[in-house]
């Protein structure tokens, strides 16, 4: 039985990643940094804001403290939400996906590295934030992915609010990234990877993978189902 499925969202549920990677580019250009798309898809994807930032200035010799992350991680949140209000996207299977486990009586989550007005700007804009149960963002753990802090946090909050035990063996996490697969699987549960960022390769310690979500339905969600 399928309890519960929680889904990353950028790159996973919506198309954002180029959109992200556009905002911390403008943000960092006025620092006289370049980021690179090979560099954000290979080094940074996964990162929450603070992190991103923390990581690129340090990889670029810059000393940064934590007042200056702030500022450079609200300009870029602006930047964000304007982008999601003017041309945020579903990506293919994800809403479908979606629904199809709530028509199946599963507990229904997000957890990601972005901000939770992010998160719900773009979640209403494509219409699927009606479906989900709880939302865990950045603001409500001390430690990104890959640490599972976020995974653990979103399988307590699904079982307080559907008020019933959320067994982590019978719920699945959908991730698009290394570092989010590997958080899933060290919060003890199954992780279907979508290949949306990233090759096969790079996410072979997924539970079972796929190059779109269109692929996929709620019953072939078994545990430690490999493909």
């Amino acid at each position: 039985m399928l309890d519960a499925m929680i889904f990353d969202f950028d790159g996973v549920v919506v198309d954002s990643e180029p959109i992200h990677l556009a905002c911390f580019g403008d943000v960092l250009a006025g620092c006289g940094i370049e980021l690179t798309s090979e560099d954000y898809y290979s080094k940074y994807l996964g990162f929450d804001d603070h992190d991103c930032f923390a990581a690129v200035m340090a990889d670029n010799g810059r000393q940064v403290d934590e007042r200056q992350i702030a500022d450079m991680t609200g300009r870029k949140t602006l930047l964000v939400q304007q982008a999601f209000a003017e041309s945020i996207r579903p990506l293919p299977g994800a809403i479908e996906l979606m629904r199809a486990a709530r028509s199946a009586g599963a507990g229904l989550g997000i957890c990601s590295g972005a901000l939770r007005e992010e998160i719900l700007l773009a979640g209403r804009t494509v219409g699927i934030i009606e479906l989900v149960d709880v939302v865990v963002s950045a603001e409500d753990v001390q430690a990104g992915k890959p640490d599972p802090e976020g995974y653990i946090l979103a399988l307590k909050l699904l079982g307080e609010k559907l008020t019933r035990p959320i067994n982590p063996s019978a719920t699945w996490v959908v991730e698009d990234s290394p570092a989010g697969v590997q958080a899933g699987k060290d919060a003890g549960m199954n992780v279907l990877a979508v290949t949306n960022s990233y090759d096969r390769p790079a996410l072979a310690d997924a539970d079972r993978l796929v190059a779109s979500l269109t692929e996929i339905t709620p019953a072939d969600l078994k545990p430690s189902a490999r493909s």
